[in-house]
Parts: C-alpha cells; sequence; structure tokens
C-alpha cells in the first residue's frame, strides 16, 4: 500500500465524517445562535438555558438522523471493504 492510497482513504474518511457530522453540528450552531439572540435580547444570563437547549435539540437531532446515519456509514464500509483488494497489492 503506497503512500497515495492511504492518503484517498484517509480523505475518504474525513469526507464521511464531514457528511454524518455536519447536520448534528448545524443543529448545535442553529439552536445556539438562536437562544444566545435570545437572552441578549431578554438579559437573560444563565449558561443551563443555553445547554440545556442545545443538549435537547443536538439529542433530537441525533435521534432522528440515527437511521439515516447507520445506513449511510454501512454503505461506506460495505464499499470501502468490497474494493479494498486494490489496496493489499
Amino acid at each position: 500500500m503506497n503512500v497515495d492510497q492511504v492518503v484517498l482513504l484517509g480523505r475518504l474518511m474525513l469526507q464521511e465524517v464531514m457528511i454524518l457530522v455536519g447536520p448534528v453540528l448545524a443543529v448545535a450552531i442553529t439552536v445556539s445562535l438562536i437562544v444566545n439572540i435570545i437572552q441578549t435580547l431578554t438579559s437573560l444570563q444563565d449558561n443551563t438555558i443555553s445547554t440545556v437547549t442545545r443538549l435537547l435539540f443536538t439529542g433530537t437531532a441525533l435521534f432522528f438522523m440515527m437511521p439515516w446515519m447507520w445506513r449511510h456509514l454501512a454503505n461506506y464500509t460495505l464499499t470501502t471493504l468490497s474494493d479494498f483488494h486494490q489496496y493489499l497489492k
């Protein structure tokens, strides 16, 4: 296995990670932004409100996106392992 193949596998893995984590990260960022704007407008500076809200929405997003994430990860794994013989040369 040469360096180009290792770099290709690493790049494909990082792309897969970004595809899987991107939607959950977008939900967390959006909720944090909205909660921070509301807290700024109401002058209510409590860390618990932002933390609990972010955790609830991120957990809900993970719950509803988990079937898609599992299918996507399984497809990536099967694709990678089914063509793995070319990297063993």
